[in-house]
């Protein structure tokens, strides 16, 4: 449901504390926003195969071949003509066991490339990387993902449908003003917040390098501005915004500088004086008495 379907359900449409669609204080119903369905539901158990004979090599020798031969500094080739061995032989050595990360390998493929961007660039990871990183063959990573934009893709949607749950949360159990410019800035707050406690959402707000055509988060942030949209149209009903505000301009400038405080944060800012300036974002807004 759309924050603007959610709104019409309620008595007073103004009063849609959370704009994504979550929660409505006048009529304290809470909706389920379809972003969420873009999260994984379920993911197939990585199989691990057990080398047939004892290796000369040690487990932590094995993992360091692995990580050079698919991380990206060195060939697969390269890292075997090294040991001495056969370059099937790494691959066999990325099946075994030599990660104590259980779980499904979807979601580890997706987890071990938000952990990578956290400090590279989207061009700087492969497919053989991430799968090296959590422990899986290329091959099992190719099943579930068949390029490194699908895979990015999935990345970003799961860390939105994580931060979409953790404001849906915090919106629920949140004390809500009536006037609309200061549902904004309780908004804007419960957003920073949630940002800050999800470490993964950093691949949202980086600045990745990722071309256009690969995909992008902008989708993401596009309810974000669409969310903003409809707290300034409440603000402007009561008569709190200058009439000559373009509010639809306002909220993607009010967005973009959100989004500005938020990589400054996971780039070494200090959260707690990005939230600082977070609650005073919405004086941005020209009002009627200015």
């Amino acid at each position: 449901m759309s924050s603007r379907a959610a709104a019409t359900q309620c008595k007073q449409p103004w009063r849609v504390s959370s704009p994504l669609g979550f929660y409505c204080p006048s009529s304290r119903e809470s909706f389920t926003s379809p972003l969420r369905s873009r999260r994984p539901r379920r993911f197939q158990e990585c199989t691990v195969t057990t080398m047939a004979r004892v290796s000369k090599f040690t487990l932590a020798d094995r993992q360091e071949a692995v990580a050079r031969a698919f991380g990206g500094a060195e060939s697969p080739t390269a890292v075997a003509g090294s040991l001495g061995i056969h370059t099937t032989t790494l691959y066999r050595w990325v099946e075994s066991s030599t990660t104590d990360k259980p779980g499904p390998a979807r979601m580890r493929l997706v987890e071990a490339t938000q952990e990578l961007l956290r400090h590279a660039d989207y061009v700087d990871i492969t497919i053989e990387s991430v799968a090296a990183r959590c422990g899986l063959a290329p091959r099992t990573a190719f099943h579930h993902f068949t390029s490194k934009r699908e895979l990015f893709q999935a990345a970003v949607d799961d860390a939105a449908a994580v931060l979409i749950e953790r404001i849906h949360d915090k919106s629920v159990n949140a004390t809500w003003p009536d006037a609309p410019l200061e549902q904004l800035q309780t908004f804007l707050r419960i957003a920073a917040e949630s940002i800050y406690d999800t470490p993964r959402t950093h691949v949202l707000f980086r600045n990745l390098g990722v071309p256009q055509s690969e995909g992008t988060a902008e989708h993401w942030h596009d309810n974000f501005v669409e969310a903003i949209t409809e707290l300034l149209r409440s603000a402007a009903r009561e008569g709190q915004i200058d009439p000559r505000t373009r509010l639809s301009d306002a909220a993607r400038l009010l967005t973009g500088a959100m989004r500005g405080i938020h990589t400054a944060v996971f780039d070494g800012a200090d959260p707690d004086t990005a939230l600082k300036l977070v609650s005073r974002v919405h004086l941005l807004i020209p009002t009627s008495e200015n």
